[in-house]
């Protein structure tokens, strides 16, 4: 009888020693793997692959935004005998320009060279091509940060010698604050169809998963009308009504998320 009694204390502590072993293991278990899934958001392991269920939504965000500042491209074009002749017109030319725009108000960082060029000219006469002197082709980019004055500086860098004036363009100088704008617009709809898909679809809506955007912004709006002077050359004519317009900034959105 005492050796019956032995031997079941003897089976109940192997017992118990095993569902503590499988206890132990299963904490193991459970606790690697969340020291797994903590060293996956780190990025230092690979997440363990689950069956996550998801969808996702598209959404953008666009915002009407007036441009701030105008880029003006001029150039001075100068013909002459010697390459000396040339380069000293050009340059008196070009410095009457940046002098009359910097006394506008335009600061010197707004005014940036664009091209230089020095070459030789050439006739052909009788078929033969001979030496007819040199030209240089400057070429400047103004920054102009008052609107107003637009009209006035197109029109005075040509009565100073810039007998070429490219274009104006118009943008918003830091599109960074439309753009943050904008994203909230597009992240919030994003939302807001999320959760009329999931209820359309009986699921419930869980974290988001992953997200990218893409921003469009509009490009410049780039004015090439009569400025007082024909085809980049003469002058004439009173000062251009040059308007600013708007443009617009879009930031698309895609988000997925998780559902359950």
């Amino acid at each position: 009888m005492l050796n019956k009694i032995k031997q079941l204390l003897s089976l109940e502590n192997r017992i118990t020693q095993n569902i503590a072993g499988i206890l132990t293991i299963l904490l193991l278990v459970v606790a690697l793997n969340g020291f797994w899934d903590l060293l996956s958001r780190f990025g230092w392991v690979s997440p363990v692959a689950k069956d996550i269920k998801t969808i996702t939504v598209n959404a953008d965000g666009k915002i009407t935004v007036t441009p701030d500042t105008a880029k003006i491209s001029i150039s001075v074009v100068t013909d002459g005998k010697t390459a000396d002749e040339v380069q000293k017109r050009n340059t008196e030319s070009m410095n009457k320009v940046i002098d009359y725009v910097k006394g506008l108000g335009v600061e010197a960082k707004d005014i940036k060279t664009t091209y230089y060029n020095l070459y030789p000219r050439y006739d052909y006469v009788n078929g033969r091509q001979e030496a007819a002197g040199f030209s240089v082709s400057q070429s400047a980019e103004i920054k102009v940060r008052d609107l107003k004055k637009v009209g006035e500086i197109v029109t005075g860098t040509v009565a100073r010698g810039a007998n070429q004036v490219q274009g104006v363009d118009f943008f918003v100088d830091d599109p960074e604050k439309f753009k943050a704008e904008a994203r909230k617009m597009a992240f919030d709809k994003a939302k807001v169809k999320a959760k009329e898909m999931a209820k359309l679809t009986g699921v419930r809506l869980g974290r988001v998963a992953t997200f990218s955007e893409s921003y469009n912004g509009q490009p410049p709006i780039f004015y090439e009308k009569a400025y007082g002077i024909a085809s980049g050359m003469g002058g004439g004519g009173g000062m251009p009504d040059v308007q600013a317009g708007s443009q617009e900034v879009t930031v698309s959105v895609s988000v997925v998320f998780e559902i359950h």
